[in-house]
């Protein structure tokens, strides 16, 4: 792994403000820096024994910030505009890849109101020339909304102290944050602020912001209590209920992962969400369609360019990479995607934490081709690989790793960025990267 940043196999990404990042390294080496660090590292864990790994700040430059602005706005309604077509639009549809035991639910969600995208976090890849492809979605449950301010705003902090000029912070850096935007989305969406949540999640699942969250919710004079969705009961006639209180609203921490092992015995809570009895961020429509890879075929396929403004789809063109259903390639492109397998990357539409993504240039022949056989079948995405640039992943290092720029956006407002570093092709928190706080030069 190369040293020097200026090295052409290890480019640095040209948005970022190298003269912040060398300050930054500078001031973190200090024993206050250090000290820093350390409470940094064990204030959060990702999992039981697994420390939420923090690498150094950076900043993007000034320059870029209508730019950032611009496009997660744009994205954000293009993911809402394949939501909603998703219920009447076969042709959508059938790009997409919501699993069949969801087929009846989605089927039977079809109220306008539902296919509201709350929260979503956009996975962007800069680009060795200085631009950036957005590469994914979530719209699932992304706990990094929560850590990524915290980490902005003690970084921010030791920065000023030390004599640096910082610019404004982004929305994410307020105190209790992810409460406050939590409980104006509801306000927007239901006309009610509730005084009591559900925190949904399953019993021994993932939690992993739940407990900075519920803080944040007490700070606001909510209270909260962990649910298990099983628990919820909803007849039609009356609220829904879990552990005999009533529950109308209710924080989702639940992927789709077990969500379809636990669907045959979810029935009220379901029902409750699709009725509107119950909000959850995203829905249910919202989160499993937004939340698709596959929305990116829609976003790049001129088959579907009608379905968005011009001005919109011209600025989708520039930051969506080639991305198809793989169930959908004529056997040209199929040959070409075969033979190829260095330009291509597949992916399961929703899966999470790095798991169903094969990168061409990261296996061999035979292993791409049995997974490009599994893409057609089960309807994965297809897209255009794009190298992205590397950082220093540590204060004490001068070693590179590859890394993306996440913005997370509440309604289409740019509130929250981050970045994750690693030293695999897949950059993800849940294996092996490090998350580095950004601010947004301004």
């Amino acid at each position: 792994m190369a040293s020097s940043p200026s090295a052409t196999d290890h480019p640095i990404w040209s948005g970022l403000d190298r003269d912040f990042h060398t300050a930054l390294l500078e001031e973190g080496r200090t024993p206050e820096g250090e000290a820093l660090r350390h409470k940094a590292e064990a204030r959060f864990m990702f999992a039981e024994g697994k420390p939420f790994l923090l690498g150094p700040a950076q900043m993007v430059r000034a320059e870029l910030a209508e730019t950032l602005r611009l496009v997660t706005k744009t994205y954000h309604r293009a993911i809402e505009i394949i939501v909603k077509a998703s219920v009447t639009d076969e042709h959508v549809r059938s790009a997409l890849s919501a699993p069949p035991a969801l087929a009846s639910d989605l089927k039977a969600d079809r109220d306008p109101a539902n296919c509201r995208v709350h929260i979503c976090r956009l996975d962007l890849m800069p680009d060795p020339a200085g631009g950036f492809w957005i590469i994914e979605t979530n719209a699932n449950c992304p706990g990094g909304f929560v850590f990524s301010g915290i980490c902005n705003r003690a970084w921010r902090e030791f920065m000023e102290k030390r004599g640096h000029t910082m610019p404004p912070a982004l929305a994410h850096e307020e105190k209790a944050f992810m409460a406050k935007w939590f409980l104006k989305v509801i306000e927007q969406d239901t006309g009610a602020r509730p005084d009591f949540l559900g925190l949904i999640r399953e019993e021994g699942g993932n939690r992993l912001e739940l407990g900075d969250f519920a803080k944040h919710l007490n700070w606001e004079g909510v209270g909260c209590e962990e649910v298990d969705p099983r628990e919820i009961k909803y007849d039609g006639q009356g609220p829904p209920s879990a552990r005999g209180r009533a529950l109308t609203h209710a924080y989702q921490k639940l992927g789709i992962q077990p969500f379809q092992r636990m669907r045959p015995e979810c029935e009220p809570f379901v029902q409750a969400v699709r009725d509107r009895a119950l909000f959850v961020q995203n829905g249910q429509r919202g989160r499993w369609v937004g939340d698709d890879k596959l929305c990116l075929a829609v976003m790049s396929d001129p088959d579907f360019k009608h379905l968005f403004d011009e001005t919109d789809w011209d600025l989708l063109q520039k930051h969506v990479p080639w991305s198809r259903s793989a169930r959908l390639l004529d056997p040209q492109w199929l040959d070409l995607v075969r033979n190829e397998r260095h330009r291509y990357v597949l992916k399961r539409g929703l899966d999470t934490r790095g798991q169903g993504v094969i990168i061409g240039t990261g296996v061999d022949a035979d292993r791409w081709s049995e997974a490009l056989d599994v893409a057609i079948a089960e309807g994965w995405l297809v897209q255009e690989y794009h190298p992205t640039t590397w950082i220093e992943y540590d204060v004490d290092a001068p070693d590179l790793q590859r890394h993306d720029v996440a913005l997370g956006a509440i309604n289409g407002e740019l509130t929250t960025m981050f970045m994750r570093s690693s030293g695999e092709l897949r950059v993800n928190m849940s294996r092996s990267g490090r998350m580095h706080p950004i601010f947004l030069g301004g």
